[in-house]
């Protein structure tokens, strides 16, 4: 009786080992397809952010001076609208933000650092696409428009550059962390454009 009681008993830790294994493998499954989930989702709004930072700057160089005013007038192209350009800023950075969020919740220790990195690079790429242009004096720039001088171009180069880096870090924590083998994440432009002269080839 006493042996089929330990028989029993054992039979019981077992079933229960097998179970929390299980569980455990499980957990730690779902854990790796939520931070690749989320991983992924900020790497592509980090692409979109240099997207709209792209978008921005031909806007300030095509959409300033007295032409602006010109064509509004002549109902070529309508005015411009604060609270539509607040809305694609919102589209653009609200699900950044969640998914920076969500590194920060369930991300490793190096994917996090990488993330806050990515995110404070991204504000840098903005902030050098929306500045002024100084090639020209204020009451020229009025106008005749925003035009940037080639050190400011080269700023904006040179902040795109570390971006792209930024982004190439956060990618290669992510396939680590999933297990996926070693890759080169840069397409061959790319590639060309870091290895150029003024291009940033820090690793």
């Amino acid at each position: 009786m006493i042996a089929a009681l330990g028989g029993s008993a054992l039979t019981g830790l077992v079933a229960f080992g097998i179970e929390w294994w299980r569980s455990s493998r499980a957990a730690k499954a779902a854990l790796a397809e939520r931070r690749a989930r989320v991983y992924a989702t900020l790497l592509a709004q980090a692409g979109i952010v240099t997207l709209l930072a792209h978008g921005l700057h031909i806007a300030m160089e095509t959409r300033s001076g007295l032409r602006e005013g010109l064509n509004v007038t002549l109902g070529i192209q309508k005015s411009f609208d604060p609270l539509d350009l607040s809305e694609r800023l919102r589209a653009t950075f609200q699900p950044l933000y969640e998914a920076w969020s969500e590194v920060w919740v369930i991300g490793s220790k190096e994917a996090i650092a990488a993330a806050n990195d990515l995110i404070e690079q991204c504000g840098a790429v903005m902030g050098v696409a929306t500045q002024h242009g100084n090639a020209r004096p204020s009451i020229l720039r009025n106008i005749l428009g925003e035009k940037w001088t080639p050190a400011q171009l080269e700023q904006w180069e040179q902040e795109l550059h570390t971006l792209a880096l930024a982004r190439k870090r956060l990618g290669e924590i992510a396939r680590q962390e999933t297990g996926m083998p070693i890759a080169e994440l840069f397409t061959p432009s790319e590639l060309h454009d870091l290895a150029s002269p003024g291009g940033d080839n820090r690793k």
